[in-house]
């Protein structure tokens, strides 16, 4: 399998909050995004904010895949929907974390 990434943008209401609650809030984000499938079994991905270059909002992570099966992922919390919708649309089975 050939290493692929994808590069797109999207808009994205966030939330930042750790053990003592929520620390920053922000709506209609737009966000520069990469995602890559280095093999049958891991990808990764990357995103951050337009406005700041990443200052006020980032995120990175990694993804494991049986075939064409997210299994896990680390990184963030909950994987936001455009990371999984970008990898529905690659073919990926992601419903387990929808």
């Amino acid at each position: 399998m050939e290493k692929q990434t994808y590069k797109f943008t999207a808009v994205q209401s966030l939330q930042l909050e750790n053990s003592f609650g929520t620390i920053a809030t922000a709506t209609d984000v737009q966000l520069d995004v990469s995602l890559g499938i280095n093999s049958e079994d891991y990808g990764w991905f990357e995103f951050y904010d337009i406005e700041t270059g990443g200052d006020n909002w980032y995120a990175e992570g990694g993804l494991w895949f049986d075939g064409k099966e997210l299994v896990d992922y680390d990184g963030v919390f909950a994987l936001p929907p455009f990371i999984l919708d970008k990898l529905e649309e690659l073919g990926y089975n992601v419903e387990d974390y929808r």
